[in-house]
């Protein structure tokens, strides 16, 4: 990840925080297999930004290697929550999933960013 990247996203993912006061923000590291210090100092730093503006963060997905580097590298993630799946670090903001029976072919049929962020937004709303 490029310094101009990082900076990209950081900014991207603040802005939107500020602009749609999440009540939270989800990590996921799932399909990563490496972790340079760069890239850890980044997820730092916008965990610890988030929580700042009163966004709790949950990074997730973790794999072992990964845990171990972090851990070599002294990788500071208090200011963070962890868990060990995208269903667990989503429970741990109030969010639960909702499963209704579809059919089979209809399954995927209307699954969009937009349906997923309403069917989150609507869940978390419900409790």
């Amino acid at each position: 990840m490029t310094d101009e990247t990082a900076a990209f996203l950081v900014d991207d993912v603040l802005r939107t925080i500020r602009d749609t006061s999440a009540a939270g923000l989800v990590i996921d590291v799932t399909g990563m297999w490496t972790m340079d210090s760069h890239l850890c100092h980044v997820i730092a730093n916008l965990a610890a930004a988030a929580r700042l503006m009163g966004t709790p963060t949950v990074i997730c997905g973790m794999s072992a290697p990964i845990a171990m580097t972090l851990q070599t590298m002294g990788a500071d993630f208090r200011l963070a929550q962890t868990a060990l799946t995208l269903e667990d670090a989503l429970e741990r903001l109030g969010v639960s999933a909702v499963v209704s029976e579809l059919e089979p072919d209809d399954a995927f049929d209307d699954l969009t960013p937009e349906t997923i962020t309403s069917a989150a937004s609507f869940a978390k709303s419900a409790e």
